[in-house]
């Protein structure tokens, strides 16, 4: 008898198309290098043909299982691993489009890759420079399983392996990322170094080698996502928002919203794709068509 799915089969319909997601809570000792549950991803069909995706406070892994991607007018290798960005990307595609995607935590990643995230960061490689042969294979043996069970069951095995011969978190790095996410991004770097017992220097040296960002900018990532899921789970007066998670005034928030998600928070949240991780960006310019990148 065969045991019983671990999976969620959540099926969205919008106005602007259908999409399928795969949800499965992972197995416990990846939990902690895990930014979000394990997630597969089918496109059925779509009104739009770009969306704009903010940077997230965790590192991307992706594997296409049919269809391909754009993002930022470039095309994207069909497996590949992202570092911590801090700013927004426009994806594009055609057609149906499924995958498989993680989002890890930069100590996860740093566990699994065994390598400094500051080589990773800003850039996207692939899972065959990453890994070698066993990177390829990865992506073969995905597109080979039968179903979302057998997939996550493949991409866990892996995970799994990597992270138990990895190397150990810093616990100065461990502790401060930890606070920044249960402050959601509303501490200081002084205050980290000060909890920690350690120079500000040396908290930003650690970082840059186990994160790939500054404290400072990470925080900052980390702030930006709690307000994304406050106003995703329920719009409430900016102002508000923009109080509750620690911005001086709105015209901070505003600033951050046009600096990282590229536009001002009404249209970003007039443009939302509820369950699909990003907004429609149909009628925005790809950075090097607007003449000038986001900072």
């Amino acid at each position: 008898m065969s045991s019983p799915s671990r999976t969620r089969l959540i099926y969205d319909e919008h106005e602007l198309g259908s999409w399928t997601r795969a949800v499965r809570e992972p197995d416990p000792r990846l939990s902690p290098l895990l930014y979000r549950p394990l997630l597969g991803f089918e496109q059925r069909s779509a009104a739009f043909t770009r969306w704009l995706e903010p940077p997230r406070p965790a590192l991307t892994l992706m594997i296409d299982l049919e269809g391909s991607l754009r993002v930022d007018g470039g095309r994207l290798p069909d497996a590949w691993m992202a570092g911590l960005r801090d700013r927004y990307v426009l994806v594009e595609f055609g057609g149906r489009y499924a995958s498989l995607d993680l989002e890890l935590t930069p100590l996860g990643a740093h566990a699994i890759l065994g390598r400094p995230l500051s080589d990773l960061q800003g850039q996207l490689v692939t899972l065959e420079n990453l890994f070698g042969a066993s990177g390829r294979r990865l992506a073969e043996r995905l597109r080979e399983a039968r179903d979302w069970d057998a997939r996550f069951d493949v991409i866990e095995a892996f995970l799994l392996a990597r992270a138990a011969a990895g190397p150990a978190a810093d616990p100065a790095v461990a502790w401060a990322c930890e606070r920044l996410d249960r402050s959601e991004g509303r501490v200081s770097v002084s205050a980290l170094a000060r909890e920690v017992g350690c120079s500000r220097r040396y908290l930003h040296a650690r970082f840059r080698t186990q994160v790939g960002l500054a404290p400072k900018t990470l925080a900052r990532l980390v702030r930006f996502h709690a307000v994304r899921r406050r106003i995703e789970r329920a719009p409430a007066r900016w102002a508000d928002v923009a109080l509750d998670a620690g911005y001086c005034d709105q015209s901070h928030l505003n600033r951050d919203f046009r600096e990282l998600a590229g536009t001002t928070p009404s249209d970003f949240l007039s443009r939302l794709l509820p369950g699909y991780g990003g907004v429609v960006g149909d009628e925005i310019p790809f950075v090097q068509d607007a003449g000038s990148a986001s900072a």
